[in-house]
């Protein structure tokens, strides 16, 4: 299995986005019970704040993922290295539909895991909604612990 991560185009990224944002808002819709239109102000505001330039904001890695056994784009990986606590944080990996349960989420996540290692970052983090338990099994598998927990209730 090999993999390159490959910079997105505008266009690319432009699709990731028009399909980024109101995933994530349905997932805060569902994960904070709040209402999906706020989830949706929310999800937008924060891609603002996060990729002012798109896929060229600077600390921002977002790239797609290539697979030379597949001789396809299989999915997308966005990043980022916090230099001042020397940890790399994952903001989203999504692997395409038709190439999950093949185990590229998992060989994705261990190349970039050595490539961190390699550079010198001693640790990385991600966030797992609750309401994502496959998510929440790879990360364990791969060596990821809880490190805090959210919890909330509909009344």
């Amino acid at each position: 299995m090999k993999t390159i991560l490959q910079k997105m185009t505008d266009e690319e990224f432009d699709h990731y986005l028009a399909y980024f944002i109101p995933d994530y808002a349905k997932d805060l819709s569902e994960n904070f019970m709040i209402p999906l239109e706020k989830a949706m102000e929310e999800s937008k505001d924060l891609m603002e704040q996060l990729l002012p330039n798109k896929q060229d904001t600077e600390g921002q890695l977002v790239y797609n993922i290539y697979s030379i056994d597949e001789d396809k784009t299989i999915g997308v990986i966005w990043y980022n290295i916090q230099t001042e606590s020397n940890k790399a944080y994952i903001y989203h990996i999504l692997i395409k539909e038709e190439f999950r349960k093949k185990g590229f989420a998992t060989f994705v996540l261990q190349e970039l895991e050595e490539t961190m290692k390699s550079t010198g970052i001693t640790s990385m983090g991600l966030n797992v909604f609750g309401k994502n338990p496959n998510a929440y099994k790879l990360y364990e598998k791969l060596g990821y612990q809880t490190q805090s927990t959210a919890m909330g209730k509909r009344i």
